[in-house]
């Protein structure tokens, strides 16, 4: 969890996202509530032929082989009179179904024969009650697990807050490295922590930068950092400087962006972040700029500051357009439902 000497002042400006207009990436989904539909919903005749069994794309957090927790969306099938938050927890236990629904590279974080006893969503916090397996773990993975269940929990609009409990009793810690267990936020635990150099730690803040992993077979993905810097007022500004500083350098990830990228302006109006950037955003010799420089742009920003929509341009000019693709990116840009789609 973040330090204790500066948990108390970090705050991340982040809002719940409403997914519209103009977007690029992974395909548009409509969300679903957690709890399931009305078991008396539309009724089927029993001599009619079985339909397909209907399915809930959630997003979910496993462990990459180089050590990061990473978002990754599945089509979850709806079990009748379960709620969909429960079985999303149940498929990322080891040695569960959920392994065979995931790339290489990635796999599930929680204990193997981990059982989910329990889950009570009520007024934005969700308890969840372990088996005893839950705390089989080692120390290493302590925070990263809580980190990947805060993260899926909280990916639902209900859910703000979570409570750990393990066979019916809450445990205000864990019992390994005494990483608190109750009242888990994004905002107060982070994803993948890490402190940037020079970071006064009493006067700091974080924010969540997303570089780049790839699989084993050579697939790209997006990898959450939150990342402690120093305070300032301007989250949208750091955001992009940090995003260009790139990971560390002992880290196995990659930037998105040249080193050299320069940034010419950033400002919001209304419900969106309007970013200009220099003319090392484009790939050498046209207009067009990689989605993974794009993508990282728009998923750090609208993590970092709670707006909407992100208005790219170059020098001012915004007849840009994503690498492969014909359209310009004359409109805002909005956050994808979903980070890491199925089909990576």
């Amino acid at each position: 969890m973040l330090n204790k000497m500066f948990r108390a002042s970090v705050v991340l400006l982040l809002l719940p996202l409403a997914v519209t207009g103009c977007t690029f990436g992974p395909e548009k989904h409509t969300s679903r509530p957690i709890d399931p539909p009305p078991a008396n919903a539309n009724p089927v005749a029993a001599k009619q032929a079985e339909s397909p069994k209907e399915t809930s794309k959630t997003e979910l957090y496993f462990l990459s082989d180089s050590g990061y927790v990473v978002p990754y969306a599945l089509n979850i099938p709806l079990s009748k009179g379960r709620a969909i938050a429960r079985d999303a927890l149940s498929l990322m236990v080891k040695g569960g179904a959920g392994e065979s629904m995931i790339p290489d590279g990635f796999s599930p974080i929680l204990p193997k024969g981990t059982q989910l006893k329990g889950l009570n969503i009520q007024d934005g916090t969700a308890t969840v009650d372990f088996s005893k397996e839950f705390l089989n773990y080692d120390p290493g993975q302590e925070e990263k697990m809580l980190e990947a269940v805060t993260w899926t929990l909280t990916g639902f609009p209900q859910v703000k807050e979570v409570n750990i409990w393990v066979e019916g009793k809450p445990i205000a810690v864990m019992p390994k490295k005494k990483t608190p267990a109750q009242g888990l936020t994004r905002e107060n635990l982070g994803i993948n922590l890490e402190v940037a150099e020079g970071t006064e730690m009493n006067r700091s803040m974080p924010v969540t930068l997303y570089f780049l992993g790839q699989t084993p077979d050579n697939k790209v993905y997006y990898v959450p950092v939150t990342r402690m810097v120093n305070e300032t007022s301007n989250a949208a500004e750091v955001t992009i400087k940090e995003l260009i500083k790139g990971p560390r350098q002992d880290a196995d990830l990659s930037g998105a962006l040249d080193s050299d990228t320069e940034v010419n302006k950033i400002q919001v109006k209304g419900d969106t972040v309007f970013a200009d950037f220099g003319e090392q955003l484009l790939e050498y010799g046209n207009r067009s700029a990689s989605k993974d420089a794009l993508q990282t742009i728009v998923l750090s920003l609208t993590e970092n500051t709670g707006y909407k929509k992100v208005k790219l341009s170059v020098n001012g000019k915004q007849n840009i357009m994503a690498a492969g693709e014909k359209d310009l990116l004359d409109q805002p840009v909005t956050r994808p439902k979903f980070v890491n789609p199925q089909s990576l």
